[in-house]
């Protein structure tokens, strides 16, 4: 995994960590400027795509430290 990609994915799972709405508000607002970042060195790749990606890699990366997710899945 790339250096960009890993840290998006670190700032994902602190945003889905969060234990209150403020705290959440503040680690979303972190990823969201990665997200940003990312685009604005890599013209051609779009927000959307990159989340994608972004979420996809995530779970990856939970399936492979065996980290159960923060939330139960819906029924």
């Amino acid at each position: 995994m790339n250096r960009e990609l890993e840290e998006l994915v670190k700032a994902m799972d602190a945003m889905r960590e969060a234990r209150n709405r403020a705290d959440y508000l503040r680690r979303k607002a972190t990823y969201e400027a990665g997200l940003d970042a990312v685009i604005s060195r890599r013209p051609g790749v779009g927000r959307q795509a990159l989340d994608k990606a972004v979420t996809l890699q995530y779970r990856r990366w939970i399936a492979s430290q065996g980290k159960p997710p923060t939330m139960p899945p819906h029924t």
